[in-house]
């Protein structure tokens, strides 16, 4: 998941420390919504204010881990994070930024993923957007995964 929509600091507020614009909580608590039931054991997000944020608004009843490797990391990096992930742990969320996340998504999307889905990440990823990608190995063998969901908050 790509950090909701957050709010331009001003040369004050350092990139890092930028916070959710209020659209952008009222996204985060909507995609919890939507993620309440779906056995999420697992949240990792950058040390950025607007991701934590998210990660918080989400509402989730998982375990919260604070990575400051994925603050605006590439692909690879949130790969690396989630190859340490423990087996006994099924389902994960990243709440991270763009472009890696997108990346992320795009390279991992195999020849099973959902056609529709693939072409709504191909040319954009806007804040707050959440994909679901679903594999059978085991987190270090994390090179191809089925695109199954795509959700685009409003």
């Amino acid at each position: 998941m790509r950090h909701a929509e957050a709010a331009w600091g001003g040369p004050e507020v350092s990139d890092l420390q930028r916070p959710l614009t209020e659209h952008g909580k009222r996204q985060a608590a909507a995609q919890g919504q939507y993620l309440a039931d779906q056995g999420i054991e697992r949240v990792i997000c950058s040390n950025a204010t607007r991701t934590r944020q998210t990660a918080e608004l989400l509402g989730l009843d998982a375990e919260l881990t604070e990575a400051a490797v994925l603050y605006n990391s590439e692909a690879g990096r949130i790969r690396t994070q989630l190859a340490a992930v423990p087996e006994y742990i099924h389902k994960v969320l990243v709440v991270s930024h763009h472009p890696g996340v997108a990346e992320l998504a795009r390279y991992l999307a195999d020849e099973r993923s959902d056609r529709a889905a693939l072409a709504l990440i191909r040319y954009t990823y806007p804040p707050a957007t959440l994909v679901g990608l679903e594999f059978a190995d085991l987190w270090p063998d994390l090179h191809a995964a089925r695109l199954f969901l795509v959700k685009i908050p409003s």
